[in-house]
Parts: structure tokens; C-alpha cells; sequence
């Protein structure tokens, strides 16, 4: 987790021409730092967002004054119940408030607390780069890496939530959506590219939830 505000641009590497630079972005993007990956902030970026990366446990206050389009919880380690005492507050307040909302890995099981869900410890991690993981609405089968020891009860879920996801190893929660606030997340790694890009889409999925939210404001 940063310990300071700090801005990123550097966008995903390309052969012949390396890591690139967001310089035209359309949106703009507050990412809370619960362990963040760097390969997301270049996925985000490579997006058409500007980033601002702000410490895990940075207050609504310190979300909302950057005036984001939207909000990405990170990934990282850890209880997941430890890291929500002080990250579901300020979710929820991003919910109340309609702010387009973004999980993955942590920031999905983040999500999933301030909707009111459970989360339990694996008895066999989650590890690799082979896990197939199926979308409930397209019946399409992802292969996907995946880095966690903790996941969602799926039978906690609330009525206002959708499961999106499952694991097709262990029929364990994977995704969801909210019914009626823009967010969703995954519990796997889409930037890890190890179907290489069966997960990418929900980038696009995020920068599309910003747009539609900007456009009816």
C-alpha cells in the first residue's frame, strides 16, 4: 500500500515499442492502494484513464476531492475482514453516491463487504495462471490467473447483487455486479493476459460504466 498520493501514466508494453504514456486520457480514475499491481495501473491507463493512486486507507474525503469519474479497488494481501474496517465505509459511501466502482482480487472481496456479503478462508488457495472461470451470462469460459487465500460466500450474497462468475475447479464465487449502482468486480487477475486476453474486457467494461454515468448526470 502507498503511503502518498501520487499519479500514473504508464500504459501497457507493446513489442518494438515498450511501455507507453497516457497523454489524451478521457477519463479520470481514483485507484485505493490496497497492494496494487502495476500491470493494472498500465491497464487502466492503456484504457484512456488518468490515474490517481491514493493509499488504502485514504478517507471518501480524500477520494472525492480528486473528482473522479470513477474508483478501482486493488488487489493485495491479507484478511480480507481486516482491510475492511477501514475500506467498506468508504465503498459504501462511493455506492450511496452512484461513483463508478471497479474490484479486483481484494477489491472484489472489499466490494463484496459493503454489500453486505460474507468472506471465508480457502482450505487450497487459489495460485497460477490456469484457473478456468466461467461468465454466468455468456456461459464463456475464461482462463485466468489467480493469487488469493480468502473468498466471497457466495450464499451471502444479497438480493441486490448478481453473481457474475464461478470458478469452474471448485464452484467458488468469482464476480459479481450491483443490481442498481455501477459496480462490479472479479476475483481474478484479468491484467495477469494468461488466456493472454480472454479477461480484458472488463476494462473496457469499467470505461464504458464511466461514460454511461457521465453522460446521464
Amino acid at each position: 500500500m502507498c503511503r502518498q498520493t501520487y499519479s500514473w501514466e504508464e500504459t501497457s508494453w507493446t513489442f518494438g515499442n515498450g511501455f507507453g504514456r497516457q497523454t489524451e486520457p478521457r477519463w479520470h480514475v481514483v485507484a485505493v492502494d490496497y497492494g496494487a499491481k502495476r500491470n493494472i495501473l498500465r491497464c487502466l491507463a492503456a484504457s484512456g484513464c488518468r490515474v490517481t493512486v491514493v493509499p488504502g486507507d485514504a478517507s471518501i474525503e480524500d477520494v472525492l476531492r480528486h473528482r473522479p469519474d470513477g474508483v478501482f479497488l486493488s488487489n493485495g494481501p491479507g484478511d480480507p475482514a481486516a482491510t475492511g474496517v477501514y475500506a467498506v465505509p468508504v465503498i459504501r459511501e462511493l455506492l450511496n453516491r452512484r461513483v463508478p466502482v471497479f474490484g479486483i482480487c481484494l477489491g472484489h472481496q472489499m466490494l463484496g463487504l459493503a454489500l453486505g456479503a460474507k468472506t471465508y478462508k480457502l482450505s487450497h488457495g487459489h495460485r497460477g495462471a490456469n484457473h478456468p472461470v466461467k461468465d454466468l451470462n455468456t456461459g464463456r469460459v475464461e482462463i485466468t490467473s489467480q493469487n488469493h487465500g480468502f473468498a466471497i460466500d457466495r450464499n451471502s450474497l444479497t438480493p441486490e447483487v448478481v453473481e457474475t462468475h464461478i470458478s469452474l475447479f471448485d464452484d467458488t464465487n468469482e464476480g459479481l455486479r450491483v443490481k442498481d449502482a455501477p459496480a462490479f468486480s472479479v476475483q481474478y487477475h484479468p491484467e495477469a493476459s494468461p488466456g493472454p486476453q480472454d479477461s480484458h474486457y472488463l476494462f473496457a467494461r469499467f470505461t464504458e460504466m464511466m461514460q454511461q454515468v457521465k453522460l446521464h448526470s
